[in-house]
């Protein structure tokens, strides 16, 4: 039975679940518009940070704004909710007290989003999170915290990470190894900041960070973390190994290098859009090697299974049906993170400089194994640090470089999460 059906008929015996939507920019507006039209759920309030974008992320899909309940009062939101009247509010706070049985965060941001995710788990609600840097930072954490309280926390199909995860699955269920997992890009440059890259805002309409994040690859870095902790498949070496080609010619490209082993890497330039891939091989290959030939897949015994897209917001449905109908994440990370996203430095840092973050200025982020990752900072915490000493350009920055803000909530998350794990033991130390 398809996704629809299943969630028709959930809807029929159970109602629909009442949904908490944490922010309204571009995909937080895509997923509320998305919910409108899903069976099973209703989007009873938006969580947002400019109220006035929970508002337009409603009126959207045709409610008028005058029925919106706006306010930061907890019970007056769970009066509209017990309503069924739309809801916004500024007020973050507000998750533990809900009546709402899924909270789907959507900000992008590490620290409110974390905050967010681990309020909505330890109040008894499930998390669906779009949220990849969040998750490659603290994903152990958030599965872990679900887990304690007996609820779900998962990350959304249609970004690339659920859909690199999805194909994995597909292949696996037709009897082939997945030997690599493959993000497709584009554009690729690593020293691309807000400034270089204005002609890619001004195309894409996105901002300008989140533009840069895209184009310095950071962004699919750490999507690949996300998938790499999941699936324990690792990085073949500090950035992937990055491989220029073509639809044509990847497999003949990519097999030499990805032996021996279960990878996360990436394609970029080419004829891939915005696709993801599988590499994968077949234990009976002999078997099916006639069949694979006249299916067009080539003559093994690696072949290269392509997905051309990855739709976001409209592949949310088949999310929902995992967490409301067969109540299971998409993925479960069970055991210490095999990956980090480091920051490298994107121009020579001195003392004192400015570190701004995902698609700044100052940085960009590399997957490594966790090993390799050990000592240097975290993409991830990049916002709550402060540079004591210089970092060559494209050098890795170490954590002995930098004071972390401790009082930023996710800064105590990733340490309490290090000395869980026994890992950055001499900075763990230092700062506690």
């Amino acid at each position: 039975m398809n996704t629809l059906k299943r969630l028709q008929q959930h809807e029929q015996a159970h109602g629909n679940s009442r949904i908490a939507v944490v922010g309204a920019g571009y995909v937080g507006t895509g997923v509320i518009q998305m919910l409108t039209t899903t069976p099973a759920v209703v989007v009873s309030l938006v969580i947002a940070r400019d109220v006035s974008k929970g508002v337009s992320a409603y009126v959207s899909t045709g409610v008028k704004e005058a029925d919106i309940v706006v306010s930061n009062d907890v019970a007056k939101l769970n009066k509209a909710i017990e309503q069924g009247k739309p809801a916004v509010t500024e007020n973050i706070d507000v998750i533990t007290e809900l009546n709402v049985e899924l909270v789907i965060e959507v900000t992008g941001a590490i620290n409110y989003g974390s905050s967010a995710i681990m309020a909505a788990l330890n109040s008894g609600k499930n998390v669906i999170s779009y949220n990849a840097e969040a998750d490659a930072l603290l994903g152990w954490t958030f599965h872990s915290t679900a887990s304690s309280n007996n609820v779900l926390y998962t990350i959304a199909d249609g970004d690339q990470p659920g859909v690199m995860l999805r194909l994995q699955q597909e292949i696996e269920a037709m009897g082939f190894e997945a030997t690599a997992l493959i993000n497709c890009k584009r554009h690729l440059n690593v020293h691309q900041n807000p400034e270089s890259g204005t002609g890619y805002t001004a195309r894409d309409k996105t901002s300008a960070k989140m533009t840069t994040s895209f184009g310095d690859g950071t962004k699919m870095q750490v999507e690949n973390a996300v998938v790499a902790n999941a699936t324990g498949m690792l990085p073949i070496k500090r950035g992937m190994t990055g491989f220029k080609t073509t639809l044509e010619d990847v497999v003949e490209d990519m097999s030499p290098v990805l032996q021996d082993g279960r990878f996360v890497d990436y394609t970029w330039g080419g004829d891939f859009g915005a696709g993801v891939a599988a590499m994968g091989v077949h234990p009976q290959y002999p078997m099916h090697k006639k069949a694979m030939t006249l299916y067009k897949m080539g003559e093994g015994p690696n072949y290269f299974f392509f997905k051309a897209f990855h739709l976001v917001h409209l592949e949310l449905p088949t999310t929902l049906q995992s967490i409301l109908v067969d109540q299971e994440p998409l993925a479960q990370v069970t055991e210490p993170h095999v990956s980090e996203v480091i920051a490298i430095a994107k121009k020579p840092l001195a003392k004192g400089d400015e570190l701004d973050g995902i698609g700044g200025f100052a940085a960009y982020g590399h997957i490594d194994t966790a090993a390799g990752a050990d000592g240097f900072l975290p993409i991830g915490l990049l916002d709550y640090a402060t540079l004591e000493k210089p970092v060559n350009i494209d050098s890795p920055i170490p954590l002995d470089s930098v004071s972390l803000d401790l009082s930023v909530g996710a800064v105590q998350l990733w340490l309490a999460q290090q000395q869980r794990w026994d890992r950055n033991r001499a900075f763990v130390k230092s700062v506690s």
